[in-house]
């Protein structure tokens, strides 16, 4: 369609429709209509967690109380990567995963909407889990033998044998159904109370003038900086506590996914605001950035278990670590719509893989860490083999034992054929 016609297409239409117009979708979308672009971002989001577990044996600091497979050599290179990475990616996730989650329940109702997340939300985080856990208890015992000579230490590492809780990376799985239940409550408590609607309107409002203007990445940032602030000993390295260990989420963890998860409820409202990201982009990632290297300058290159002594410290730490958040989700989001827009035959095979891939990645990632930690090469060599051999593996599975069978439809929506 040539611009002058689209354009003037886009002009006779409200602002959620033109943008729709705008990123090449059809004029007759509905509020509900996916966009390519967020099946990359989230996408992304999770095979980014393929590439930080691949680091964790590297980076120095991290003992086998916290990853066993050990590598004889570090990186503080890595180090710096999974810092970054685990300061934006699950927020990412959670973003896109509030913004779908509102498109579904509008389009199909909280009956099928329910159907649908228990089918594959909570069915794959129960048979992952069993399929993966004892994996991985086999490949830890490995790698300590591995690192002990042929033997396993006596005793072992404490965390390894403390019962409790572990749901490993599925999590966030766990963590997502909590988000549902707590989005739809608070859905009908504020339809119950605001039956014009002017406080959702209101929000609304105050959304759009956040995002439109720069200085609102910082403003969307303070309710995390509180949570932040409020934990208690946090570990300025480790960045939002992992909600996988206990039956009810720790409350700053939940409160600060649950924030995120929001926000992408509030943007499925008005789509129209993801093409205010999209154009904003650099700026959330120049605030990102510098937000970022003021953490690592004042916690380290390297993981350390040291908190915040001091009020004052702890407050300007908290509230960079959430400007780096903001700026970073924001930045990804905006850059993801911004060029990824139009459908892609490979980017929507590898958006559908994805689900797979991060579900089966962590017992392989383990393995293949084992089974090099010893060799005297250079780290990034190893660093490259175990990424690529993983992603392969899970690729070559996905075509071939799950998208065209039923573990593809429980995960997907749907089947695909074998040709």
């Amino acid at each position: 369609m040539p611009f002058a016609r689209r354009f003037d297409r886009s002009r006779r239409c409200g602002p959620h429709k033109r943008v729709l117009i705008e990123m090449g979708v059809s004029e007759a979308a509905t509020p509900s209509t996916r966009l390519p672009a967020l099946d990359a971002i989230r996408a992304a989001a999770l095979l980014l967690g393929i590439v930080l577990h691949a680091s964790l044996s590297f980076v120095p600091g991290i003992g086998t109380e916290l990853w066993p497979m050990s590598d004889i050599h570090k990186s503080t290179v890595l180090s710096v990567t999974m810092f970054v990475i685990h300061i934006f990616r699950m927020s990412v996730f959670f973003f896109v995963a509030g913004l779908l989650a509102r498109a579904v329940l509008e389009r199909r109702g909280n009956s099928a909407f329910w159907r649908d997340r228990t089918r594959r939300i909570a069915v794959p985080l129960v048979v992952g889990w069993v399929v993966c856990f004892p994996l991985i208890v086999g490949i830890v015992m490995w790698a300590l033998s591995r690192a002990n000579g042929g033997t396993l230490p006596s005793p072992l590492p404490a965390a390894l044998v403390e019962s409790g809780l572990n749901l490993l990376h599925l999590w966030f799985l766990y963590v997502l159904l909590w988000l549902y239940a707590i989005s739809i409550a608070l859905r009908t408590l504020l339809r119950a109370a605001d039956r014009r609607g002017s406080i959702r309107r209101f929000i609304d409002r105050a959304l759009g003038v956040l995002v439109s203007t720069h200085v609102g990445t910082l403003v969307l940032a303070v309710p995390i900086a509180a949570a932040l602030f409020f934990i208690k000993d946090w570990n300025r390295w480790a960045g939002i506590p992992t909600p996988g260990y206990t039956v009810v989420p720790p409350a700053a963890s939940l409160f600060i996914y649950c924030y995120v998860f929001m926000m992408g409820w509030a943007f499925d409202r008005q789509r129209h605001l993801l093409k205010v990201l999209a154009q904003h982009w650099p700026v959330n990632f120049a605030l990102g950035l510098v937000a970022t290297l003021y953490c690592i300058s004042t916690a380290g290159a390297d993981p350390s278990l040291v908190v915040a002594q001091t009020s004052s410290e702890r407050l300007l730490y908290t509230v960079a670590y959430a400007v780096a958040l903001m700026g970073w989700t924001l930045a990804f989001v905006g850059a993801g719509i911004r060029f990824f827009a139009k459908p892609h035959p490979v980017i929507r095979y590898v958006a559908d893989a994805s689900y797979w891939m991060y579900i089966a990645h962590l017992p392989l990632v383990m393995a293949l860490q084992t089974t090099v930690m010893l060799a005297d090469v250079h780290w990034s060599i190893k660093y490259l083999f175990i990424n690529i051999v993983c992603v392969g593996l899970l690729l070559a599975t996905y075509h071939f034992w799950v998208r065209s069978t039923w573990v593809g439809r429980l995960l997907n929506g749907r089947k695909y054929s074998s040709i």
